[in-house]
């Protein structure tokens, strides 16, 4: 009798433990869901930089009027313009050079960047 109490006890076990891991298996892995959701997050940062890039592009563009301070990132030698004559600029005076900036000719001070002259340019 007790032999057949245990051999049911431990037959119950190892049924509740089987069924127990059915329903506690993981659900199915689903690749096509988790590369889905990648390329949604990977459009929305794309989204997100161009958005950003053009809030930039609409903040770094100016007029520049006579009398204004041009920045410094400005003044850089990138932005020189070596062959004024070839651009109908005239020669500018001894401490001040052409900038381009944009599609404005800037003939600005070398040592305060103070703006003597604005030329829009014509290309």
């Amino acid at each position: 009798m007790k032999r057949l109490i245990i051999t049911a006890v431990a037959a119950s076990l190892l049924a509740g433990t089987a069924l127990s891991g059915t329903a506690m298996a993981q659900p199915r892995h689903d690749d096509r869901h988790d590369r889905y959701e990648q390329q949604r997050a990977y459009e929305k940062g794309r989204k997100d930089q161009a958005r950003y890039e053009r809030k930039q592009d609409r903040r770094e563009y100016r007029r520049w009027a006579k009398g204004q301070r041009l920045d410094s990132r400005y003044r850089g030698d990138s932005y020189y313009v070596k062959d004024y004559r070839r651009h109908g600029l005239r020669q500018p005076p001894r401490g001040y050079r052409w900038q381009r900036v944009n599609d404005q000719y800037v003939l600005a001070a070398i040592a305060t960047g103070i703006i003597a002259s604005v030329i829009i340019a014509n290309n």
